[in-house]
C-alpha cells in the first residue's frame, strides 16, 4: 500500500476499507456484512472481532445501520473466542430493546466469564446489561450486586478510554423502574456497605441518588438510607432532590432535612423549603422564602428561579422578574426563566419563542445536545411550540446521525431519550 512502511494486517485493512464509506451508512453496513460472512465460514475469530469493531465505529455513528448490523452481532454470540462474544454481547447492549430478539440467547450468557484482556468486564456482563436494555426481568436477579462489585473493596473499577466498556450504574439502574420493588433490597444494602466502607459518602454516593430520584415515590424503602446521607454535607442538594421526588411518603424525614445545615451553601434553604413543600409541608411559606430569593438575588445566578416553576400559577407575582431574568439571561438559565415563567402565567409565549433559540440551531446543524435536551423537556411540560420549532423537530428526526456528543455509549442513552421526546412533541396537536 502506498505511503506503509510495513504490510497492514487484514484487520487493518478492513478498517481501512470501512472508512472509505463513511459517507454512506448503508454501503458502510453492507460493506461490514461481507467479511463478517467470510469469518462465519471460516470461523475467523480475529477477523470476527475486527468485523464488530467496525460495526461499533459505525453504529455509534448511524443509528440506520442498525438493521444490518444487529444480526452479525447476534450471529457472533456463539462464537468460541470470548473477545468476540464480548463485543458482540456489548453492541446488542447498546441497541438495546432492537435486541429483543436475542434476549433467550442472551439470558444463558449471564454466567458467562469470558473476557477480553484489553476491556473490561465479562461477556456475562453485557449479556446482562443487554437484557436490561430489553427490560427481560432475567436480567434482575443479581444485577445490583454485580453493578457494585467493582466497587466493594476498592474505590472504583479500573478506568477504561476505549471501547467495550460498562456503563455506569446510575445508567444501568435509572431505566428500570419498573423492577423498583425486586432491585430496591439489594441497592439498599450495597448502599449500607458503601456508606460504611467509605465514611458516609463514597464513589458511587451520586449514582445511588440519581437512581432514587428518579424511580421518585417507589424508592421509599431507601428513605432510612438517603436520611443518613444527610450527616455529610457534602452531597446534601442531591439528597435534597431524591427526598422532594419521593414526596408526601417522605413527610417523616422532614425534620432532618431541615436540621442538615451545610456548609458553605447559602442556598440549601431555599432547596430545603422547595423539598418540604414536595414532601406535605407548608407550600405558601416555601414559595414566600423561594420568591424572596428571586426578587433579591442579583445575576448571573438570579436565584432559584427554575423552583417556581413547582407552584405554578401561585407563582404569578413574581412574574415580572421572571420575565426579566429571561431576557437577562443566557444557556440553561434562560431555559429554566422560560419554563417558570410559562408556569406561573400560563401563557405559552414569550416562553416558547425563548425555547425556540435552543431548538432551531440543531436543525442548522448545532451540537449543543445538553441545552436541546432541556428545552424540549420544558416544551413537553408547556405543552405546545412555534410552527418554526416543528419544523426544526422533523428536520431533526430525520438525522442518521446519533444526537449526542459523546462517542461511547452515552451516545446510544441520549439519542434514545432525545429522539423520544421529539416523538413526543411532535405527536401533540
Amino acid at each position: 500500500m502506498v505511503g506503509v512502511e510495513e504490510p497492514w494486517s487484514r484487520e487493518a485493512v478492513v478498517t481501512w476499507a470501512a472508512e472509505l464509506f463513511d459517507h454512506d451508512a448503508r454501503t458502510a453496513a453492507s460493506f461490514v456484512v461481507r467479511p463478517a460472512d467470510a469469518a462465519a465460514r471460516t470461523g475467523d475469530t480475529e477477523l470476527s472481532g475486527a468485523v464488530l469493531d467496525e460495526a461499533w465505529r459505525l453504529l455509534v455513528l448511524r443509528p440506520s445501520a442498525a438493521p444490518a448490523l444487529l444480526p452479525v452481532a447476534g450471529r457472533l454470540l456463539d462464537d468460541p473466542a470470548d473477545p468476540v462474544r464480548l463485543r458482540a454481547a456489548h453492541l446488542l447492549a447498546v441497541l438495546g430493546r432492537q435486541s429483543a430478539r436475542y434476549a433467550d440467547r442472551l439470558a444463558t450468557l449471564l454466567d458467562d466469564p469470558g473476557k477480553d484482556p484489553c476491556l473490561e468486564g465479562t461477556v456475562g456482563d453485557y449479556a446482562r446489561w443487554a437484557l436490561t436494555r430489553i427490560g427481560d426481568p432475567r436480567a434482575m436477579p443479581g444485577l445490583v450486586e454485580r453493578l457494585y462489585e467493582p466497587y466493594r473493596e476498592h474505590y472504583g473499577r479500573g478506568y477504561c478510554v476505549i471501547d467495550p466498556r460498562l456503563p455506569d450504574v446510575d445508567a444501568v439502574l435509572v431505566p428500570l423502574r419498573a423492577h423498583a420493588d425486586v432491585l430496591l433490597p439489594d441497592l439498599r444494602e450495597v448502599m449500607r456497605h458503601h456508606a460504611a466502607h467509605n465514611g458516609g459518602q463514597g464513589p458511587l454516593t451520586g449514582a445511588f441518588l440519581k437512581v432514587l430520584k428518579a424511580w421518585g415515590p417507589d424508592a421509599l424503602p431507601a428513605l432510612p438510607e438517603v436520611v443518613a446521607l444527610l450527616d455529610d454535607a457534602t452531597g446534601s442538594l442531591s439528597i435534597v432532590e431524591v427526598l422532594a421526588a419521593m414526596g408526601p411518603g417522605a413527610a417523616s424525614a422532614e425534620p432532618a432535612l431541615r436540621a442538615c445545615k451545610p456548609l458553605n451553601w447559602p442556598g440549601y434553604h431555599w432547596n430545603a423549603a422547595w423539598a418540604a413543600s414536595r414532601m406535605g409541608g407548608d407550600r405558601r411559606a416555601a414559595l414566600r422564602l423561594i420568591g424572596d430569593g428571586v426578587l433579591t438575588e442579583e445575576g448571573p445566578y438570579y436565584g432559584p428561579v427554575h423552583l417556581l416553576t413547582e407552584f405554578g400559577p401561585a407563582a404569578a407575582p413574581y412574574a415580572d422578574r421572571v420575565r426579566h431574568i429571561m431576557e437577562n439571561t443566557g444557556g440553561l438559565h434562560r431555559i429554566e426563566a422560560a419554563l417558570a415563567l410559562w408556569s406561573g402565567t400560563g401563557e405559552p409565549e414569550p416562553s416558547i419563542s425563548v425555547l425556540a433559540e435552543f431548538v432551531l440551531p440543531i436543525a442548522d446543524g448545532g451540537d449543543d445536545y445538553r441545552l436541546f435536551g432541556e428545552a424540549l423537556r420544558a416544551l413537553a411540560r408547556i405543552g405546545t411550540f412555534t410552527p418554526a420549532t416543528r419544523a426544526a423537530l422533523r428536520t431533526v428526526r430525520g438525522f442518521d446521525g446519533r444526537l449526542a456528543q459523546e462517542r461511547n455509549y452515552e451516545a446510544f442513552l441520549q439519542d434514545e431519550e432525545l429522539r423520544a421526546a421529539i416523538d413526543y412533541l411532535l405527536a401533540l396537536p
